[in-house]
């Protein structure tokens, strides 16, 4: 055998064994891979499955199968989106549950918050707040069920004041059992202050009849 026989064949038994471990190689990539991708299902079937005691988050939003929210628990939730993309401020920082409907709206929710420290549970058209229920922090416990309608709503109250059943209408109280006679000096300074800063808006009239808002806040 000549020298470049011997160099031929010396190449070729190289590329054999090239070859060789080559395909060792990939065979062990392709199980590497496929081990990778098992490990990833079996890992996420079971943190599908998963119980946990307790899970702290800022923020757990749910959606449909359509990726429209339907329900989000966070700790300080964004303001209100109805209709038409109109935004309704929430007036204060709140914490607590809010759901949606189908179109993505807001149509409710069960909250705190910041402002005030009332717990209040409310109930949205698509349009606006149709009925909210409140509870104050304070040891008297004033609370509130509201049912509200475009043109006027009727209200079950019960703080300083007394406890009481009120009707109204655009222009103000219709109706009132008992009625109150008299505002407390707290309430008094609390509807001088709305009138001072809202004008004309008859804030005392909406939830007091005429002539105990009269009494507080003068002709």
């Amino acid at each position: 055998m000549t020298s470049i026989e011997q160099r031929l064949l010396a190449c070729e038994q190289e590329n054999v064994r090239l070859r060789k471990r080559l395909n060792r190689q990939n065979g062990l990539w392709v199980a590497g891979l496929l081990l990778l991708a098992g490990g990833g299902a079996m890992a996420g079937a079971s943190l599908k499955n998963a119980i946990f005691d307790s899970v702290r988050a800022k923020e757990v939003v749910v959606v449909d199968g359509k990726g429209i929210v339907r329900a989000r628990l966070g700790g300080d939730l964004p303001d209100a989106v109805m209709t038409g993309g109109h935004v309704s401020k929430r007036g204060s920082k709140a914490a607590g549950m809010i759901i949606y409907d189908e179109e993505g709206i807001e149509r409710g929710g069960y909250v705190t918050q910041d402002n005030g420290s009332n717990a209040m549970l409310t109930l949205d058209s698509k349009h606006r707040m149709a009925a909210i229920m409140v509870a104050g922090p304070d040891p008297s416990q004033d609370s509130a069920l509201t049912l509200i309608t475009k043109d006027g709503g009727i209200e079950l109250r019960s703080d300083g004041n007394g406890s009481r059943l009120s009707v109204r209408d655009k222009a103000g109280l219709t109706y009132q059992q008992p009625a109150i006679t008299a505002l407390t000096p707290d309430s008094c300074i609390h509807y001088k202050q709305i009138e001072l800063k809202y004008p004309g808006q008859r804030s005392c009239q909406a939830r007091f009849p005429e002539a105990a808002c009269k009494a507080c806040l003068g002709d």
